[in-house]
């Protein structure tokens, strides 16, 4: 980016480039540009309120940022609506030919999700440290970045684990429009941090005013100045401008003739200006970007713009970019833009933006076509209102909602009005981020009742957290809208956040029936089509199980490869349903292919989620570096969305992994969370989550107590009859949340109700998957509690018999869960052992297989408890483990996993969402750590996938 006219900083310059103090903010600055030099990614957060000097602060930095390559974006009002702007402004400016290697950055990327967005610039931004070296991020005004680039950000920030990478993000406190993004990336964050903005002290003040009206001024004066401006930059320099330089130096002087307000301070200023001079800072604030000097000129009727232009800059209300193409021009702050505007007559205003609309592009002309209207005009808003349509259809939901509301206030007629205003309003709600919708419920409820005045009131009590409200409403608009002609899309509209507020109460029929309603419907979009049959699949594992769900995704292909994109959300679906049946082989394969057109920006719906299971089957597979590493992604993405349900799913995959490794503070954080979402949000998906994960925690403790207590909430004790088992409240999982409730009530002596459940197990469990193991070890342990070893020896033994003949089918194996196998071998040698009816070294055999599968996990709470078995029978635990894995961090293994399975260093990248230096910086320590050299060595030093 070329340097505006004043950029700098000796005197001489323009007014506008004067920069004076912010010494310790640019010291902390510094220092964190030294520490993204060495490696160390850091994020820098400036806040300050409006020309306080953020934007000043941040040119001068960057200006002096000496061997870094600069990405710079600045947050538009005027763009705010358009997904993805700011991304594409900080590659606006790269080689093209780089950018192409990344497609999500070198198109329209209104389409695919945040993270997608965030993978490739991350694979971005690791090519440029391989060729370029460290890199600076510099995003000014984020309060006015589109929701998209803001999410997008936000994970990138997250995912920066090894990288020579300064983020810069310059935004206004408690600023809207960034949604406490900055905020919570500060807090999540140990190499982050918050630098505020205040005014500038009596010495800058002095500096400053020396600069710009070349006077010493006495100190008393000094003091006077900052005590009126309070050391605002912006205030200062136009309460200098207003001051006559002789007034200034008469120290007996004791009124100022300044105005009372910085916006009349910027006016008395434009007053003192030639008339050509105004009227070219006119077009100029009309036009409101930064533009050709010859495009303004044009639109202000200038035939010498340069000498226009002179007394602009030289008051510091203008820049100027001679150096760059077409010479382009702006005003220097919105402040002072807003102060020119406001000026305007109404007729002259008019008429700039009727003339700048035939100067500017196709997007901003519609801008400049609204403000020039100065009464109802129903032929533009019949024009606003098609292309609303047209950008909804291509998602950009947000920019036709903006469309929207132009037209409606343009709307000649009641109805008209009050349509294109609902409609707008539901536009918006598509977004999930609801808060320009939430501004507007007044006037929505002041509409003419109707079917989408029920539904946009309904969605906007569901995200307030209203939702007794929110369902009342929608389904008075949902039932409407079948019975009205011509409103079936508000239909699917009511019907789509209807069942999601029924899903999240576990009300399964009830869903199945309005998503069946809906599809009869007919003329959905392919993308909204699945999506509905995908929630009629899920209502239908919530009402009757994921066995009678699977039917109603057999639509779709047997290979999940073949499954077009706009069929992602049921292929989601198909795999969750399978992992709750226990068929892992199959559920990976569909979950992966999700998982990977996903981030290749697909946009499934369910692509957070379909992440956090992919990291369960993983967990139950055997494969826990992967699981770990899924479900570290799965968190990131919904941090960067907020994500709260999501966010559910991926704290109980984390769960897993971490209680397995006895790596306790982790696992009790998140499920201290899951805990708390459940009692803020109440529904049965947090209940299940949190319940599972309490009890898996507990199960890695062997503490079956706090198992019982943590299923507490998924038993169904009011339906509960004399003599019938403890039942099971909810559908999803419901294999797990057997199994886990058998073994809590085994271990805490309550044998006849572990029988039952036992009993209930069996009659819901087909006999396929991993869970034969499950079932197998939970039917001996059972044995033993109620005194009968030789039966439970005989169950051992069919079960680890059934499972090595099993080892030698690859689909079989694919299903074999080692956790849960170790375990079965563990008490099988344990048994034998006890009951002295095998050798000794039969029962070794097997409490030494067990040891080493849970080794190989790192599985250290159960391997410590199998090794207390094999003291028992006189045995040590093998002095070493089976592999080198644990000198390695968690991240690394994620790594090494990956580039040992055969993944370049790029695929890993792509996979994990990280950059290619990262990769590069932790394949280097794992090389170092393991003593070798090459791939073919990891590989041999990880030794197999699976324990």
């Amino acid at each position: 980016m070329g340097d505006p006219i004043g950029a700098g900083s000796v005197r001489g310059e323009s007014r506008a480039g004067l920069f004076v103090g912010r010494v310790r903010e640019s010291q902390r600055l510094d220092e964190c540009a030294d520490k993204a030099r060495r490696g160390e990614s850091w994020l820098a957060v400036v806040e300050g309120e409006a020309g306080i000097g953020k934007t000043a602060l941040l040119r001068r930095f960057s200006a002096d940022l000496a061997g870094f390559t600069l990405l710079w974006a600045t947050g538009d009002p005027s763009e705010s609506d358009l997904p993805g702007g700011v991304v594409g402004q900080l590659v606006r400016r790269l080689d093209p030919t780089l950018v192409k290697r990344f497609p999500l950055l070198a198109q329209e990327t209104s389409g695919a999700p945040a993270h997608a967005v965030g993978g490739q610039l991350l694979l971005l931004l690791g090519a440029l440290q391989e060729d370029m070296g460290p890199v600076a991020v510099v995003v000014d005004d984020l309060q006015w970045a589109d929701t998209l680039s803001v999410q997008t950000l936000g994970f990138v920030v997250r995912r920066l684990w090894a990288d020579r990478v300064l983020t810069v993000l310059a935004t206004r406190p408690d600023a809207e429009g960034s949604a406490g993004v900055p905020d919570r990336l500060v807090r999540s964050s140990d190499r982050a941090v918050r630098i505020g903005l205040d005014g500038l002290d009596d010495g800058d003040v002095a500096q400053l005013a020396r600069g710009l009206i070349e006077a010493r001024l006495a100190p008393a004066l000094v003091r006077r100045l900052h005590a009126y401006t309070r050391g605002h930059p912006l205030y200062l320099r136009t309460v200098l401008a207003e001051v006559p330089v002789d007034t200034l130096r008469d120290e007996a002087f004791e009124r100022w003739p300044v105005p009372r307000s910085l916006q009349v301070g910027i006016r008395a200023q434009v007053d003192r200006l030639p008339r050509e001079s105004v009227e070219l800072l006119e077009a100029m604030a009309v036009l409101d970007t930064r533009v050709p000097l010859a495009t303004a000129a044009r639109l202000a009727a200038l035939e010498d713009p340069a000498r226009a232009l002179g007394p602009a800059l030289a008051v510091g209300l203008a820049q100027w970019w001679p150096t760059e193409p077409q010479s382009p021009v702006a005003l220097v702050h919105a402040l002072q833009r807003d102060a020119v505007y406001d000026a305007i007559g109404p007729e002259r205003r008019r008429a700039l933006h009727a003339g700048a609309a035939a100067l500017v592009g196709t997007a901003a002309a519609w801008t400049h076509r609204v403000a020039a209207a100065t009464s109802a005009d129903p032929q533009l808003a019949d024009e606003l209102e098609q292309s609303a349509t047209r950008e909804a259809s291509s998602g950009r939901n947000a920019l036709a909602a903006t469309r929207l509301l132009w037209a409606s206030a343009l709307s000649e007629h009641r109805d008209d009005r009050e349509r294109r205003l609902l409609t707008a309003c539901a536009q918006s709600l598509l977004t999930m981020q609801p808060v320009t919708a939430a501004k507007l419920r007044p006037q929505v409820e002041d509409c003419a009742p109707g079917p989408l005045r029920s539904c946009v009131l309904g969605v906007m009590d569901m995200t307030a957290g209203r939702f007794p409200s929110g369902e009342a409403l929608l389904n008075k608009a949902w039932r409407s809208a079948l019975a009205e002609p011509g409103a079936d899309w508000v239909a699917v509209l009511a019907g789509t956040f209807l069942a999601n507020i029924m899903l999240r109460n576990g009300r399964g029929a009830e869903t199945v029936e309005i998503a069946r309603q809906t599809l009869t419907i007919g003329d959905l979009d392919p993308a909204t089509t699945d999506f509905t049959r995908a929630v009629l699949a899920t209502g239908r594992l919530w009402d009757r199980g994921p066995r009678a769900a699977l039917r109603d995704v057999a639509h779709l292909p047997a290979e999940s490869s073949t499954v077009p994109d706009h069929q992602l959300d049921t292929l989601a679906t198909r795999g969750v349903l399978r992992l709750f049946l226990g068929e892992l082989a199959s559920a990976r394969a569909d979950l992966a292919t999700v998982a990977r057109r996903d981030r290749q920006g697909a946009g499934s719906k369910l692509g957070s989620l379909t992440l956090s299971l992919m990291s369960v089957v993983d967990y139950l597979d055997g494969d826990w570096n992967a699981g770990e590493s899924a479900a570290d992604r799965a968190l990131a993405i919904a941090a960067a969305q907020d994500q709260r349900i999501g966010d559910a799913a991926a704290r109980f995959a984390a769960v897993c992994v971490q209680a397995g490794r006895g790596q306790w503070d982790a696992a009790d954080g998140h499920v201290e969370v899951l805990s708390q979402l459940t009692q803020a949000l109440g529904s049965p998906v947090e209940i299940v989550y949190s319940s599972l994960a309490a009890a898996t925690l507990a199960q890695a403790r062997a503490d079956h107590p706090a198992m019982l207590r943590a299923l507490e909430p998924l038993l169904d004790r009011a339906s509960r009859t004399e003599g019938d088992g403890i039942r099971l409240r909810f559908k999803p999982f419901w294999l797990w949340q057997q199994s886990l409730l058998v073994e809590a009530l085994t271990g805490t002596g309550q044998l006849a109700a572990a029988a039952r459940a036992l009993r209930d197990l069996h009659e819901g469990y087909d006999g396929t998957g991993y869970l034969r193991i499950v079932v197998a070890r939970l039917a001996g342990v059972l044995a033993e509690a109620e005194g009968r070893p030789r039966d439970a020896l005989a169950i051992y033994e069919q079960a680890v018999g059934s499972s090595a003949a099993a080892e030698v089918h690859t689909d079989a194996a694919a299903d074999s869960a080692p956790l849960y196998r170790a375990m079965l071998e563990q008490a099988y040698g344990r048994t034998l052992s006890a009951t002295g009816s095998a050798p000794r070294r039969q029962a070794a055999k097997w409490l030494t297989t067990a040891h080493g599968r849970f080794g190989a996990l790192r599985a250290d709470p159960f391997l410590r408890r199998c090794a207390a078995d094999l003291s028992a029978v006189g045995l040590g635990a093998p002095a070493e483990g089976p592999d080198r894995r644990p000198v390695l961090t968690e991240r690394e293994l994620s790594v090494a996993h990956l580039i040992a399975g055969g993944r370049t260093n790029q695929e890993a990248a792509a996979e994990l969402y990280v950059s290619h230096k990262t990769i590069e910086y932790h394949l280097s320590n794992i090389y170092t750590k393991l003593g070798i050299s090459s791939r073919r060595q990891l590989g041999e030093a990880l030794g197999g996938r699976r324990a």
